[in-house]
């Protein structure tokens, strides 16, 4: 057993595990659409199987259940393709449209598939003695599949090459803190191609055959350190003042009885005040849209409820019983009638409204648009400005 690189593997394991809670907590408390959530969940399981099968390998596992070797190998390749995925689509972008694309970027996990089938067609005592033999020499291994510095080459030239891809598109929006962002999420593409390159060079100019283990842990603790900085932490709310159950003055006669009191059930009591206490926690979430905080565009449920001094459960009761739908149709609702007013007042481009009124991207606007006003933002500055 390799006991240093299995001590760096289960850090590896221990920190991409937390980074995978991280991620759903993440996707929990922040608004993402489904790609997003795809493509970052998706990050997330990569690493941490990646972790796994460090941990596999340096506590001789595969002794035991040569079935998984190299059995993960066309998965791990795609790392730089969800880092890179997840990017664009926090851009509003899908990587995967037009369809040829998923062949295209998907490719390398297939290539790598097939240099594998021979190894995994081997008997488990083959794959087994293979494995021992490469333990004291990688120049053993013979071409059944990539290993080693090829294996780590192909991921390398991804990192940099989808690297290289979004420095080109760059960042579009004028949402500084999402371009802030994206830019870390560029330098760990970027620290994952340098680190296996480094190891390559070690291996090719020295001898030094170090397990990448040692390099996962690194990454895995950057990429953690990232989502927990940019996590919201709960903030604690200051106490909401007591809603006034009747309008009527104190200096009634106690002994007198409202003539209508008695059709007055408990229970219709109940929900006449639990439905004006809703209203009025509506009417403060309006007030805040109304004053132009639709215009945010990291707006969240969350903040919105923290603006207005009440939990994001109260707030999601209220939008959902006075508005008749959920938080962000409610919300998009602020944002198009705003838009609508630009487009018929004014000759700004469609680009620029759509991050004025609060949209992080272009085709959200344009989709939530024609949802709610039936045709494109361009087609209707044509029909009230003619």
């Amino acid at each position: 057993m390799n006991y240093e690189a299995g001590a760096a593997a289960l850090i590896g394991l221990c920190l991409s595990s937390v980074l995978l809670l991280a991620t759903l907590s993440w996707m929990v408390n922040h608004a993402h659409t489904r790609l997003t959530i795809a493509w970052l969940l998706g990050l997330a399981t990569l690493v941490m199987l990646q972790s796994l099968e460090f941990l596999y390998h340096a506590t001789d596992m595969f002794l035991r259940w040569p079935f998984f070797l190299k059995l993960i190998d066309p998965l791990v390749v795609l790392l730089p393709l969800t880092l890179y995925g997840y990017q664009r689509a926090l851009q509003g972008d899908n990587i995967f449209h037009p369809r040829r694309q998923i062949l295209l970027h998907l490719s390398p996990a297939f290539i790598v598939a097939l240099m594998d089938v021979p190894y995994w067609n081997l008997p488990a005592a083959e794959r087994i003695d293979w494995m021992l033999k490469v333990r004291i020499d990688e120049s053993l291994w013979q071409p059944l599949a990539p290993y080693g510095n090829d294996y780590l080459a192909i991921i390398a030239g991804l990192s940099l090459l989808y690297w290289w891809r979004q420095r080109t598109l760059g960042y579009q929006g004028r949402k500084a803190r999402l371009g802030s962002w994206i830019n870390k999420l560029q330098t760990v593409q970027l620290i994952i191609a340098l680190s296996l390159l480094g190891r390559i060079l070690l291996s090719q100019g020295f001898g030094w055959n170090l397990s990448v283990a040692f390099a996962l842990a690194p990454t895995s603790a950057y990429l953690l350190y990232l989502m927990l900085s940019h996590a919201q932490l709960p903030q604690s709310l200051p106490p909401r003042q007591p809603l006034a159950t009747s309008s009527k003055p104190d200096n009634t006669d106690p002994g007198s009885a409202d003539p209508d009191s008695s059709n007055v059930t408990p229970a219709d009591a109940s929900a006449a005040t639990a439905n004006n206490a809703q209203q009025e926690l509506f009417a403060e979430l309006q007030q805040a849209l109304a004053n132009g905080a639709f215009r945010d565009n990291e707006l969240s449920l969350g903040k919105l409820a923290g603006m207005c001094g009440m939990t994001t459960h109260q707030a999601s009761a209220a939008i959902n019983q006075c508005s008749g739908s959920n938080f962000y149709d409610w919300l998009n609702r602020y944002r198009i009638d705003a838009a609508q007013q630009a487009l018929r007042n004014s000759d700004t481009p469609v680009s620029r409204i759509c991050f004025d009124v609060g949209f992080n991207s272009k085709s959200t606007f344009n989709t939530a648009f024609r949802r709610l006003s039936g045709v494109t933002p361009s087609e209707f500055r044509k029909r009230h400005q003619s």
